[in-house]
Parts: C-alpha cells; sequence; structure tokens
C-alpha cells in the first residue's frame, strides 16, 4: 500500500510540475490570420528566430567584441566619427574657485519673475477653463450618440 501511495504522489507531483499553464492566445482574425502567406510565416518564423539566436546572435557577440572591431568592421561609430566630440583628453577643467560669488538678482528681476509667475497662472487658468468646455462639448456628444443610437435601434424595430 505504501508503494502505491508513492507512485500516486510523484505522478502527481510530475503532473503539476510538467503540467501545461494556462496560456492567453490572440483572438484570431479573419482579415490578417487567414491570409495564405501567414501559413508560410508559421513554417518559416521558428526556423529563422532559431538561426538568429543559434547563429547570427553568438557570431555577432564575437564580432563585437572591442579587439577585433577594426577587423570585422563592427565599431559601432564607424571610422569617421570615432572621435568625434573628444577634443582634448588631457586638457584639464579648470576648477570653479571659492572667491567666485553667486549671481546677484536684482529688484528688476524679482518684479520680472512676479509678471512671469502670474502670466502663468492666468494661462493656466483659461487651459483649466478650456479643458471644462471640452470635457462637457465630449459628454454632450456622448449622450447625442446614445440618443442617435437608441433612435436608430427603435427605427430597425419597427
Amino acid at each position: 500500500m505504501r508503494l502505491w501511495k508513492n507512485i500516486v504522489m510523484v505522478g502527481l507531483g510530475v503532473s503539476l510540475l510538467a503540467g501545461s499553464a494556462w496560456a492567453g492566445f490572440d483572438d484570431y482574425d479573419d482579415y490578417t490570420d487567414s491570409h495564405p502567406l501567414r501559413l508560410i510565416a508559421y513554417v518559416f518564423h521558428p526556423i529563422g528566430y532559431t538561426i538568429e539566436w543559434l547563429a547570427l546572435r553568438p557570431l555577432h557577440a564575437l564580432a563585437s567584441q572591442p579587439e577585433v572591431q577594426p577587423i570585422f568592421g563592427t565599431d559601432p561609430y564607424g571610422p569617421g566619427f570615432r572621435d568625434y566630440g573628444i577634443t582634448n583628453a588631457t586638457a584639464e577643467i579648470p576648477a570653479p574657485s571659492a572667491a567666485t560669488a553667486p549671481p546677484a538678482i536684482t529688484s528688476a528681476d524679482l518684479e520680472a519673475l512676479r509678471r512671469a509667475a502670474e502670466a502663468a497662472q492666468i494661462a493656466a487658468d483659461e487651459a483649466k477653463h478650456a479643458a471644462d468646455e471640452a470635457r462637457r462639448a465630449a459628454d454632450d456628444a456622448a449622450s447625442a450618440a446614445e440618443k442617435s443610437g437608441r433612435a436608430f435601434e427603435k427605427s430597425l424595430q419597427k
């Protein structure tokens, strides 16, 4: 009896671990999925996928090593752009001096900032008002569409 119990438990464990899980699938589309070339794609896509992962990606990984990039021509920037934007690697960037004072803000600058903040507030209020009007218009359009749909259904019932 104990042997039978062990066999059942092992079988149950294997079936739970090796069993397929529920998987979602794409809905069938009559227009694109019934095209005759789709049948050819069902055959050749796994072949191409396998070739890409087993041959082409490892070859690219080997050919794109920094030591062999010039040999295989896989320099990501190309020969004309290898040192683009690098002016002089030995030049030192001057450190900021401690005696440099922070820029002073004048009262004219503060007034300009205040006016800009007021203009931004007015623009934000106008945008909110426009958004409210757009929402109301969308609600009106939705109710009109619903009313039109009901009228259409009534006309079909007649």
